[in-house]
């Protein structure tokens, strides 16, 4: 009996010891592919409530991001830094939001993203995807991760009625020259 549980114990011990020897291998892998992304182009797929939206977004970091919706409303998010907005180019109407009241503060801050990934885990959701799960100041956010490349496949977290947010990203590709100029906020009148 006393043999059973020492190589019980064993078999738990070693499979322990080499989660976490990968987990930590898969992480510094990970923050070593943020350090070496400077911008991200994508496209994407939005479900929020069974409304589903697609469209096209730019990533420059650190914290700049153009989302171009494929809607009727000309729908395009651009933050600056700082600010967030949601400009609706059909009806000219610009509604603004600090950036750091947002959940994608967190996506959008590279050095935020290194820290959080070298303090936590990966949780392996399956043989394709890695996810980070952030909970911070009454925020949360799901980043997620393909397993084998580590690109980033896309993020779930709440809109501000609450709504279940979804955004998945496809045809993904770093490092492309941005213009700086797309992250410039609008005026209304210039719609």
């Amino acid at each position: 009996m006393k043999k059973r549980i020492y190589l019980f114990l064993k078999i738990l011990f070693i499979s322990f010891f080499f989660t976490n020897h990968i987990s930590a291998e898969i992480s510094n892998k990970l923050i070593q592919k943020i350090i070496n992304t400077n911008t991200l182009s994508f496209e994407f797929k939005q479900n929020i409530s069974d409304k589903i939206e697609t469209g096209k977004c730019i990533i420059k970091y650190s914290k700049l991001l153009r989302c171009d919706y494929d809607d009727t409303y000309k729908k395009r998010l651009i933050s600056n830094g700082k600010t967030l907005v949601v400009i609706q180019r059909r009806y000219k109407k610009i509604f603004y939001y600090p950036l750091k009241t947002t959940p994608l503060n967190f996506l959008l801050d590279k050095k935020y993203l290194i820290e959080f990934i070298k303090k936590n885990k990966p949780n392996i959701v399956n043989d394709k995807i890695l996810k980070f799960e952030i909970l911070e100041k009454n925020k949360k956010l799901i980043i997620f991760f393909d397993r084998k490349s580590l690109n980033f496949k896309g993020w779930q977290t709440e809109d501000i009625y609450k709504n279940k947010v979804d955004f998945k990203i496809s045809n993904l590709k770093t490092n492309i020259p941005v213009d700086k100029n797309l992250f410039k906020i609008p005026k209304e009148e210039d719609l």
